[in-house]
């Protein structure tokens, strides 16, 4: 089983932002629930599967590592 990765809920936040879009569109754009985008925003959730970076990453054309905190 894959371990969770760490991400960064105010780099996600500046990324939708700068794309131009809601947390329901982009929890629509990565198939994920509008509430998981929240709980990311809002630093609830710090840890999520590798899979969840990808999409939002691939939702907002970044790279993944861009979404993590720098370590």
């Amino acid at each position: 089983m894959l371990a969770d990765v760490k991400i960064d809920g105010e780099k996600v936040r500046a990324a939708r932002e700068r794309a131009f879009l809601s947390k329901s569109e982009l929890a629509d754009k990565a198939g994920l629930n509008r509430n998981t985008i929240g709980r990311i925003e809002d630093a609830r959730a710090t840890e999520v599967y590798p899979r969840t970076i990808r999409k939002i990453a691939e939702a907002l054309s970044v790279d993944p590592a861009s979404l993590t905190p720098q370590e």
